[in-house]
């Protein structure tokens, strides 16, 4: 097949927002990444990209862009993700914060055992990003800018109230780049290297509009990159700018707006004033996770506008696609939080959480499903058609069955443009796979977790995300399997205990019982599969894997 034809199917990584608790991502795409291309090596699919669309918002479009920049360099899908975690543990993490004078409220009561103290761990969390947010220690992803900017509108002099403590992303902004070069521009096949290029996708909020905006490293139709929604045209040619990633980064009242040319040009370091002013050719973004923190729907429209509108393909190519959040859906309701923290950590999670992609995964099938339906009814309406013996009734019938194929949808495409009925059974693709990996921690949880920079705690959601990714990726091969269903329920019971056990001890298997609930589903499900062997050899090297990690 040649390199620069519609693939029949492509994979696409979708990677959530959340600040600090992106690490827990980085842990994920490490196991991730190994598995698929060891799937794609027994298959023979090497010279397949591993992943072809890479799309993020926030933390997630960091990850995302560090991912493809690490892979256009190295072209090992295993070298980048093993490059994305050295981001967060040699970058991003701060080692050996003092916290001592400033957690001794909660000591002293600790130390008299007072019921509702917080745990050690907890503590440790809570006033580490309290010293950081108090500016007391330097760190590389934000820094607090100097005066705070007080209230020259209602002169409010509760400053609680109204003094705004502004910061800088521009440590973040460095760190970045020390992982990833800008501008980053792909092609779906690159004439030069003979080679594909993954797609990057990332997310921001237009402010005054108060809509999402895509930034994508592919061109459109006309060779040229750059973003178009309400009447605007963000130009970027050269590719995807660190001021498109800053823009996606861009957590609204801690950062002030980020400044987005609608042309390619120099913006300054202006992030710790509010002046607008001098400004031209600007619009003004802030996080994409306000309106899309796992942008699953952005990504199936610039899949479906990419073929239609640039490659011009009759088919789709379908998806396979791997979804990562970092904020829990739910939570245990024998746990729910009676403090102010813990409240507001809850909040916080189900606003950031997954609210829309268990939707748009449905949606998705109801088109894919109404497209084959209506391509069916089609070819059967032309066959019936064709048996007809009177010429005049055959012409007539042709003629009625173009008109209906021919009437303009009251759906427009991204320019603005109607459709043909006819056009509704080509835009449709199949998404065969949507596979979620998700934090559900809650143990030692503060609402300042998306923050926490300090290495102990980056480690160990690097860990959670490997344990996460490895208990998804062996449910999902015992589900797709064709072992019996009553032994197939007992392999997934067996491994449900084994992951119910870990959370539960905070991903620590000290006490050796997920270890042992492990070892019962490889002798259940060697008992099950003892005259198909090779069936089960698969799943056996991914329950190992993940023995490993907890060994």
């Amino acid at each position: 097949m040649s390199n620069n034809k519609a693939p029949r199917i492509q994979r696409a990584l979708v990677l959530q927002g959340g600040g600090a608790l992106g690490a827990y991502e980085a842990g994920v795409l490490e196991v991730l990444c190994k598995k698929l291309h060891e799937e794609d090596k027994e298959n023979k699919r090497e010279d397949s990209l591993l992943f072809d669309i890479v799309a993020g918002t926030s933390i997630g479009a960091t990850n995302a862009a560090i991912l493809v920049h690490q892979f256009l360099k190295t072209r090992s899908w295993v070298k980048a993700a093993d490059k994305l975690s050295k981001f967060w543990t040699n970058q991003l993490s701060i080692e050996n914060l003092d916290i001592r004078e400033l957690s001794k409220p909660w000591y002293d009561e600790w130390i008299k055992r007072t019921a509702t103290a917080a745990s050690q761990e907890a503590a440790r969390r809570y006033y580490s990003v309290k010293k950081l947010l108090l500016n007391q220690v330097r760190n590389n992803m934000y820094y607090q800018c100097n005066p705070t900017i007080d209230d020259k509108r209602f002169f409010d002099p509760n400053i609680f109230y109204s003094q705004w403590v502004l910061h800088s992303a521009k440590p973040l902004q460095d760190s970045i780049q020390e992982y990833a070069k800008f501008p980053i521009a792909t092609e779906f096949h690159d004439k030069a290297q003979g080679q594909r290029q993954p797609r990057l996708l990332v997310f921001s909020v237009d402010v005054a509009e108060g809509v999402t905006v895509a930034f994508d490293s592919y061109p459109k139709a006309d060779g040229s990159r750059k973003s178009e929604y309400c009447n605007h045209v963000i130009n970027y040619n050269d590719g995807i700018t660190i001021d498109h990633l800053m823009a996606s980064n861009t957590l609204p009242e801690f950062y002030h707006y980020a400044r987005v040319p609608t042309i390619e040009q120099e913006v300054g370091d202006i992030r710790c004033t509010t002046d607008k002013s001098k400004e031209k050719n600007i619009r003004y973004f802030w996080d994409g996770g306000l309106l899309s923190n796992t942008p699953l729907r952005e990504l199936l429209d610039a899949h479906q506008q990419y073929w239609n509108e640039v490659k011009n393909e009759d088919k789709i190519p379908d998806l396979d696609v791997y979804i990562v959040n970092v904020h829990p859906s739910k939570m245990d309701i024998h746990i729910l939080p009676e403090d102010y923290d813990g409240v507001k950590d809850r909040k916080n999670d189900i606003i950031f959480g997954d609210r829309t992609s268990h939707y748009d995964e449905k949606m998705a099938h109801l088109i894919a499903d109404y497209a084959n339906f209506g391509t069916q009814m089609k070819g059967l309406v032309y066959e019936a058609i064709s048996q007809v013996n009177d010429e005049k009734k055959k012409q007539e019938l042709e003629e009625r069955l173009e008109t209906i194929l021919a009437t303009k949808t009251t759906n427009k495409d991204s320019k603005a443009h109607p459709g043909r009925y006819e056009d509704l059974t080509k835009f449709a693709f199949n998404l065969k796979i949507a596979m979620r990996i998700e934090r559900t921690n809650y143990i030692n949880s503060v609402v300042g977790k998306i923050g926490d920079l300090t290495l102990e705690t980056i480690k160990k959601l690097i860990e959670e995300g490997k344990c996460d990714a490895w208990f998804s990726i062996v449910q999902k091969e015992v589900i797709d399997s064709d072992i019996a269903v009553g032994d197939k329920h007992h392999l997934i019971e067996l491994l449900n205990k084994a992951m119910q056990n870990l959370r539960k001890n905070n991903y620590e298997d000290n006490d050796s019982q997920t270890y042992h609930w492990l070892i019962e589903f490889v002798k259940a499900l060697e008992d099950s599969e003892k005259s198909k062997i090779d069936r089960s050899t698969k799943i056996v090297k991914s329950v190992e894997a993940f023995m490993a990690i907890i060994a």
